[in-house]
């Protein structure tokens, strides 16, 4: 009983810095209380039944949200959407579009339209009450480069608007600007500046500076020929793992995969070469 009123007092506190926009609060709330919230919805104590543990993932997605833990927040959220409760905390608006924020800034391509699209309660709210959050996920999705931009934007003044998401709204855009980039690039061993210009709806000058600021930082693989006017990618597969690591789709250059295997085998030819050596001897 003692615990059950412990839960229900931290779920105030978290209600509380939640409505005034305390994140520090909100994270030594959270991690302060860890073991008894575990024990709380784990071990059953007072009606620590799937409502609370709904509850409990619609507050702790809030919260990554408020850090910028993008895959663990949309993780959260599209488990908690369907079974939505917690009115108390925010409206379902408000959720369906942290969700869509959060899906579209972490999960890999391929995995989008299963978690939106073909989701049920999220599907049916996009296609009826959300249609410009659909309106932002298909533009991208579909490669609609110049659609997208313009849906971007209308997500950044909601960004601003909102005192949760205020402080990420720079980083969020400029990450989301990122992707769409990535995402053209995949398909082309080389595309002139013009074109991408195009495709998004922007001067050369800007798409020029934008993809040689990336490729700077080393976060597009590519570089820019400015007397062909062309950016050449110089992606490869990545070894590393991570929410936004996703199988080779089609659209990926054949060529980058082609080097791949091959030099791949060559080591592999190489080591069986040294055991043979070994083996003979």
């Amino acid at each position: 009983m003692l615990e059950c009123k412990k839960f229900r007092t931290v779920f105030i506190f978290i209600e509380y810095s939640y409505s005034h926009f305390k994140v520090n609060l909100f994270h030594v709330i959270c991690t302060s209380n860890t073991s008894l919230i575990s024990l709380f919805i784990f071990a059953g104590i007072s009606g620590g039944d799937w409502s609370a543990r709904n509850k409990l993932k619609a507050y702790e997605g809030v919260y990554c949200l408020a850090i910028r833990q993008y895959c663990r927040a949309a993780e959260l959220f599209v488990d908690v959407v369907p079974t939505f409760e917690s009115y108390e905390l925010a409206e379902f608006g408000t959720i369906i579009r942290y969700t869509v924020l959060a899906c579209m800034i972490a999960l890999p391509r391929y995995n989008l339209r299963k978690k939106l699209m073909h989701h049920g309660v999220m599907a049916q709210a996009l296609h009826s009450q959300y249609r410009d959050l659909r309106e932002y996920f298909v533009s991208l999705y579909d490669g609609h480069y110049f659609e997208f931009l313009k849906c971007l934007a209308a997500v950044e003044q909601d960004m601003k608007r909102d005192p949760l998401l205020n402080p990420h709204y720079r980083h969020y855009v400029q990450e989301m600007r990122l992707r769409a980039y990535k995402q053209i690039l995949q398909a082309y061993r080389s595309l002139s500046l013009k074109y991408m210009a195009q495709c998004f709806g922007v001067s050369v000058e800007f798409i020029e500076k934008e993809v040689a600021r990336f490729a700077a930082a080393g976060r597009l693989q590519c570089k820019i020929d400015s007397v062909a006017g062309n950016v050449v990618t110089t992606s490869h597969i990545s070894e590393k793992g991570d929410c936004r690591s996703e199988a080779p789709e089609a659209s990926l250059d054949r060529g980058i995969l082609y080097q791949t295997t091959v030099k791949r085998g060559d080591i592999f030819l190489n080591r069986l070469k040294k055991l043979a050596r070994v083996i003979d001897f």
